[in-house]
């Protein structure tokens, strides 16, 4: 696996925490919400509730919201409940996603769809999305919701643009409208109902929106470049899951334009095709890594990054921001289980 020098494999929850200490009683306070999500509710959904929720990987959305809102003027009861139902609509995008995807694992667990099937998935992200709604402790509801009908119809253009151009090549340009609809937009309304949630000004809240919005489009271009040259495991998906589902994305598309003829007309072979074996995905991944693509790709994440950094310069300085400025920096988190 051919890792960016300067982007590593850090970042767990725990790395996070230790960026920015009070962390760890915010995020105790949130998981104490989000498990509202499940409790006092019976049957089997209820159940399959507790297990998307589980606690498995970074929390990362929430993360970001709470560092949003201490930079803003300090975390309240109303940003650790938000940091619990931006997690839930999260969760619930991913179970959504896996059933998009026909997928049958999730950063090394076994997918909802593949555990319960089809028609269950859909019925429990409609069933997170549905509960989410009841962490809600008053406050400023009305302002959040919007927020959230706004961005959650964001992902969901986000998804269908890229569903309907499977298969077809597109640009650059076309691509990063869809990865900032898709992924970018959930990251900064975390930053920005943060900031919201402690009585920001709006000059903050909108620096922390572009912020995580920034850091959105540099984590799924990571993402990207990681499906289809390996991450040894650790980001518990199988190799070429793009390719497989005929998505042009950023590793492909910049190779596609800088190879041979020849190499050209395979890629292009490649992502047309039904059903692509392990050999072809290998095959794509030399074309890429002979172009310079992927070193290209790496090269736009630290972009995306360090345009996230400048966005926070708007901000008084403090351990938060800090925190931040690791996070879009040197301790970035990949889309990695550890």
């Amino acid at each position: 696996m051919e890792a960016r020098p300067g982007l590593g494999f850090g970042g767990s929850r725990q790395q996070l925490v230790a960026l920015y200490p009070p962390l760890g009683d915010l995020l105790a306070r949130a998981e104490a919400k989000l498990s509202l999500v499940w409790q006092g509710e019976a049957g089997f959904l209820a159940e399959a509730a507790r297990e998307a929720l589980s606690g498995r990987g970074k929390r990362l959305r929430p993360i970001l919201l709470l560092l949003s809102a201490e930079c803003a003027g300090g975390a309240t009861d109303h940003s650790t409940a938000l940091a619990a139902v931006v997690e839930v609509v999260h969760a619930a995008s991913i179970v959504h996603d896996d059933v998009i995807d026909d997928a049958s694992s999730r950063r090394g667990q076994l997918s909802a769809r593949q555990a319960w099937g089809t028609k269950i998935s859909v019925l429990l992200g409609d069933y997170l999305i549905a509960r989410s709604l009841s962490l809600l402790d008053g406050g400023e509801t009305s302002r959040l919701l919007s927020h959230l009908s706004s961005v959650t119809s964001r992902m969901c253009q986000g998804q269908v643009a890229e569903l309907r151009a499977a298969g077809r090549r597109m640009t650059e340009d076309q691509y990063l409208r869809i990865v900032s609809a898709k992924t970018a937009s959930l990251f900064g309304l975390c930053c920005r109902v943060g900031a919201e949630t402690a009585g920001g000004p709006p000059e903050v809240s909108d620096g922390l929106a572009l912020f995580g919005e920034s850091f959105g489009v540099a984590f799924q271009v990571t993402d990207d470049i990681l499906d289809l040259i390996g991450s040894d495991g650790r980001s518990g998906k199988p190799e070429g899951r793009d390719m497989a589902e005929r998505k042009w994305t950023l590793p492909l598309i910049c190779a596609y334009e800088r190879a041979e003829r020849d190499a050209r007309g395979r890629l292009r072979q490649l992502l047309e095709a039904d059903q692509v074996s392990a050999r072809e995905v290998k095959e794509a991944r030399q074309i890429a890594l002979g172009t310079g693509a992927i070193a290209y790709c790496w090269q736009r994440a630290d972009d995306w990054l360090r345009q996230a950094r400048t966005h926070l310069a708007r901000l008084p300085d403090s351990p938060a921001r800090q925190a931040l400025l690791a996070i879009a920096g040197e301790r970035f988190p990949m889309p990695v289980m550890t």
